[in-house]
């Protein structure tokens, strides 16, 4: 969930109470507000953090690994960003070749020329960095080896112009919103930190993480457009806009649905990109379904969350 003021409820929270009330569910607050207990017609059921009863256990576990839900999607056949593990050898020996596991860093480097290093359970980009030669490379893993990770993924670096958040649940897809990263267009006077501080992006770790990697005393050249981040994190600034039913939502529609069928979920974020070829892959699938920034800063976007909530409370209580 995204980081909430000390003693202000949380958007979960908030719109499940709604929910319940007018569902006629008795709601409580168990284990100091890390669950709810949901009742209705003496069936009990729960949601932690933002994780449904929905999804069987094993299922919410394999999306929790990036490295497992690829393996699973592409042994189906479904179109997925390609996932290389690389364990960590102070914990994870026993998974270490002979070899060792630089061969294999530096062989997935000289397919793919740039490539993404990120955590295999992380989330909201936080630890996910793109990697221009092999010391970025060996710099990244380090960092989240010394985080005590137990693995990390190694992605090619596919170039996108567009992501896309799909609601999915039991076989239909609810609702998909695209997402435009943060960027600035130079007018040749502003420098580039003058150009973000219009942008008012929150005052985040992500963002200032993506703000340390540009030269902020730059001076675009009149009418440059210049990307703040790489990502398309709604943390990070990115902006989301519906996406309206047409010839590419039923293009995505019929991927989720056979992502989602291909992973046993029943209720789901399952993330999409499509490249600047206009060809669509499945990044990742969520068993934890937030949408709190796109609730709060897109029109209408409270009352299309709570929609699809609404019916994940229903399908639970079927």
């Amino acid at each position: 969930m995204e980081e909430k003021q000390e003693g202000e409820e949380r958007f979960l929270h908030v719109i499940i109470r709604e929910l319940c009330h007018e569902m006629n569910i008795k709601v409580e607050k168990l284990s100091y507000g890390w669950l709810l207990q949901l009742t209705k017609d003496g069936k009990v059921r729960h949601i932690t953090r933002n994780h449904f009863d929905n999804n069987p256990q094993a299922t919410g576990e394999i999306a929790d690994d990036k490295y497992a839900t690829y393996e699973v999607l592409k042994s189906q056949n479904v179109p997925v960003i390609e996932h290389t593990m690389i364990f960590n050898p102070a914990t994870r020996t026993k998974y270490i070749p002979e070899e060792g596991v630089w061969n294999t860093v530096v062989s997935e480097f000289l397919k793919n020329e740039k490539v993404v290093v990120k955590s295999n359970d992380g989330c909201m980009g936080k630890g996910v960095t793109l990697c221009h030669n092999l010391r970025e490379i060996e710099i990244a893993i380090q960092k989240l080896f010394n985080q005590n990770e137990g693995s990390v993924s190694i992605c090619p670096f596919y170039d996108s112009k567009t992501e896309y958040r799909t609601f999915y649940l039991n076989g239909e897809v609810l609702l998909i919103y695209g997402k435009t990263k943060p960027f600035v267009i130079g007018d040749g006077k502003a420098t580039l930190g003058e150009l973000v501080e219009d942008l008012q992006l929150p005052d985040k770790k992500i963002v200032r993480d993506n703000l340390s990697e540009l030269d902020l005393n730059a001076i675009p050249e009149q009418g440059e457009k210049v990307d703040i981040s790489w990502k398309y994190n709604l943390s990070g600034g990115a902006t989301a806009k519906i996406l309206e039913k047409g010839e590419l939502y039923q293009q995505i529609e019929q991927l989720v649905i056979q992502a989602g069928k291909a992973m046993n979920m029943n209720f789901a974020t399952i993330d999409v990109i499509q490249t600047v070829d206009d060809e669509l892959y499945v990044m990742e699938v969520n068993s934890g379904v937030c949408a709190t920034i796109f609730a709060e800063t897109v029109e209408g976007g409270y009352d299309k969350i709570k929609e699809v909530y609404r019916k994940a409370l229903e399908a639970l209580f079927e």
